[in-house]
């Protein structure tokens, strides 16, 4: 029988009995504990043939081998447990432990050929800042001029956009109102765009109730409104 492994190379006695197993292609759910114990005995005794310092974690092994084979050689009741069911239980655990540690060198040796620099901080330049939008003392009609350039810029459809008129109020600022910060609490941001995408024409009545909406919705103080530059889209979120 070969052991040229030497005994050093084994990180306790779990990893002896795994390697035996392995190596004799044997069941670990039904472990010849008879065979499996003379291997055992018989490694460490060549190795304390070579004077070698043999750990008591490995001779504790051994005679936990030996008082599981005298029980198997016992006559077995019908119920009783087998005796190398903790034994097998402790294998399993050792084999999972076993994989995962070969799973991270086989990670840590691929990562051993990237390297990594430490972060940085970046500059952030003028035309990539977040301006926030001020909000005070904007005329309706300013803010309606503002509006159109901008759904022209984006290529939206506007609905009788020739001339102002005055239309009977089918959309309130309270329902716009609402219908935002709805849309705010379920995902924490608006697009003012997305929002009007969301209809096949927009209305100037529309437009200018939408416009009321935000004007009402910037007055609280857990909203913030900003935009990227001056014709961009207009977004909402919460603070």
């Amino acid at each position: 029988m070969d052991y040229s492994v030497s005994l050093s190379i084994f990180q306790g006695p779990f990893d002896l009995l795994y390697h035996l197993i392995e190596k004799k292609e044997i069941d670990i759910y039904d472990i010849p504990i008879a065979e499996i114990t003379d291997q055992y005995l018989e490694y460490i005794n060549q190795m304390m043939q070579f004077n070698m310092n043999v750990a008591s974690e490995f001779i504790l092994m051994a005679s936990t081998l030996i008082e599981i084979k005298s029980q198997m050689l016992l006559p077995q009741k019908e119920k009783e447990e087998d005796p190398r069911q903790e034994l097998v239980s402790k294998l399993l655990e050792y084999k999972l432990f076993k994989e995962i540690s070969e799973t991270l060198k086989k990670y840590e040796d691929e990562n051993s050929y990237y390297f990594s620099k430490p972060k940085e901080e970046i500059a952030v330049t003028s035309d990539s800042k977040t301006e926030q939008l001020s909000l005070n003392e904007i005329n309706i009609y300013e803010l309606y001029n503002v509006f159109i350039s901008l759904l022209k810029n984006h290529n939206l459809k506007i609905a009788g956009e020739e001339k102002l008129k005055v239309y009977r109020e089918n959309y309130s600022v309270k329902d716009c109102t609402e219908e935002l910060l709805k849309k705010i609490k379920i995902s924490g941001r608006v697009s003012l765009f997305e929002t009007f995408r969301e209809k096949d024409k927009i209305t100037k009545e529309y437009v200018i109730t939408a416009f009321l909406a935000v004007l009402e919705v910037s007055n609280k103080q857990d909203i913030k409104i900003y935009q990227t530059d001056t014709y961009s889209d207009i977004i909402i979120i919460a603070a």
